[in-house]
């Protein structure tokens, strides 16, 4: 019988037509991500040349060990199989897929710490709407939970994002000539990453949409 790890490493796509995608969007100016929990597709998709993998719950050390020496940014989106397998959402599915929801969290805790451990650049997402839209900013106690510094879990929803989506040039970080792209919240996130779930200021392209409350 096939374990979970097992029964997803079945790549939907074989070296050659991932080598034919990546190049043709590359050529056009874009990005590619590859939706991947597997370590056999990843591996496949990082050696083509893929620019980002989704999820990556069962990447192994010398899979991550491959994305730092390329450069391939790991997206972990923690808080979607921790929304999966907390309180009653735990049990609002089949017995297979809570099977699976538990292994893929036991599996992301240990690769998220390796691909730390061995420096893969990591950017900031959440999988939403697999978690409800609004919660999103959950994701940064889980990444420092898990090792990552306050300051790096910024930087991922940053800098770094903004880097992974080719817009950097415009947003991402605070420069002149830059959007202008702002948010506040009540304390400071580098003592208190949790913080950041309480926004009370919003700016988006140098128009404010949000102010705190009198």
């Amino acid at each position: 019988m096939l374990s979970l790890a097992d029964s997803v490493d079945a790549p939907q796509l074989t070296r050659e037509t991932l080598e034919a995608l990546i190049a043709e969007a590359h050529r056009l100016g874009k990005k590619v991500a590859a939706h991947c929990h597997g370590d056999v597709a990843a591996r496949a998709a990082i050696e083509a040349g893929i620019d980002s993998i989704e999820h990556g719950s069962f990447l192994k050390p010398d899979t991550l060990a491959l994305m730092k020496k390329k450069g391939t940014v790991l997206v972990p989106t923690l808080l979607a199989s921790e929304w999966l397998s907390s309180g009653d959402n735990s049990t609002k599915y089949p017995p297979a897929v809570q099977a699976k929801v538990k292994v893929a969290t036991q599996a992301r805790t240990v690769m998220f710490k390796e691909a730390l451990r061995v420096g893969v650049i990591i950017a900031f997402g959440t999988d939403s709407a697999v978690s409800p839209h609004g919660i999103n900013a959950r994701e940064f106690s889980l990444m420092t939970d898990l090792g990552m510094t306050p300051a790096g879990a910024l930087r991922a929803a940053t800098s770094v994002d903004a880097a992974l989506l080719g817009i950097d040039r415009q947003t991402g970080t605070l420069e002149p000539g830059k959007l202008g792209d702002i948010v506040a919240v009540p304390g400071n996130p580098l003592v208190d990453i949790k913080q950041t779930e309480h926004v009370v200021f919003v700016m988006r392209a140098g128009r404010v949409y949000k102010r705190p409350a009198k």
